[in-house]
C-alpha cells in the first residue's frame, strides 16, 4: 500500500468522482466500440466473442476466414455487416450495422463494413451517365457530390449502393447492387459502395 500511496497520495484523498472517471476510462479503452480500423490486430471494429443477432440477409458456409467472410458481404445485395462462426466457418450477412443486436458469444467475430477504413472510389465502382433504378430505401436533397451521396450511403441501414442527380444533388440509397436494374441517364451518376476490381 505505501508504493501506492507514493505515487497517487493518500488514497482516501481520491474522490468519488474521480474513481467514477478512472473507471470509465478503462472501460472505453476496452470497448468494442471505440475505435475504427483497416486491420484485425488493431482495431475494434472486429468485435471478438460478440454476434450480432437477427437482420440475416443471407448465410454462406465453408468460408475460411472473416476477411473471406467481409468479401463476400461487399458482393451481396443489402449486407452491411457480417458475423463469422469460427468453429465451423460459417459467414452471416447482416442488413443492420450491429444486427437487430450484439450480444456476447464465444468463437464468433462479427464486423460492420461501415466502420472499416473507406476505400478510394474508384472509376471500376463508378457507372457514369447511369442509373441504378429501383430498390430504393430513400433518398436526399442537396448532397454536394457523388462522393458525399457515397459517404452518407454507408451510414443508412441496408444501404449498397447509391444513384446520384446532378440537378438539385439528390442522392437515392440502394438496398440492392444495381436496383432493381440499370440504364443510361444523363445527369445521373452511380457508385458501388462496397466494391472490388471484379464489380
Amino acid at each position: 500500500s505505501s508504493g501506492i500511496n507514493a505515487e497517487y497520495g493518500d488514497s482516501s484523498t481520491i474522490s468519488l468522482y474521480e474513481m467514477q472517471l478512472l473507471f470509465l476510462t478503462a472501460l472505453l479503452a476496452f470497448s468494442p466500440l471505440a475505435l475504427t480500423c483497416d486491420s484485425p490486430e488493431s482495431c475494434s471494429c472486429y468485435w471478438s466473442n460478440y454476434d450480432f443477432y437477427g437482420s440475416d440477409v443471407g448465410r454462406r458456409n465453408n468460408v475460411a476466414s472473416i476477411e473471406e467472410c467481409i468479401q463476400h458481404c461487399r458482393t451481396t445485395d443489402g449486407c452491411v455487416a457480417v458475423s463469422y462462426v469460427q468453429h465451423w466457418k460459417g459467414c452471416f450477412f447482416k442488413s443492420k450495422v450491429q444486427g437487430d443486436s450484439p450480444g456476447h458469444s464465444s468463437n464468433i467475430q462479427s464486423v460492420s463494413l461501415g466502420c472499416l477504413a473507406p476505400r478510394p472510389l474508384g472509376e471500376h465502382c463508378i457507372q457514369r451517365d447511369h442509373e441504378f433504378a429501383g430498390a430504393d430505401i430513400t433518398t436526399k436533397l442537396g448532397v454536394s457530390s457523388l462522393e458525399m451521396c457515397v459517404e452518407l450511403c454507408t451510414g443508412v441501414p441496408r444501404c449498397v449502393a447509391v444513384s446520384y442527380r446532378h440537378t438539385g444533388g439528390k442522392c437515392y440509397f440502394k438496398k440492392k447492387r444495381r436496383g432493381d436494374y440499370q440504364r443510361e441517364k444523363d445527369g445521373y451518376d452511380s457508385a458501388y459502395i462496397f466494391c472490388n476490381h471484379t464489380a
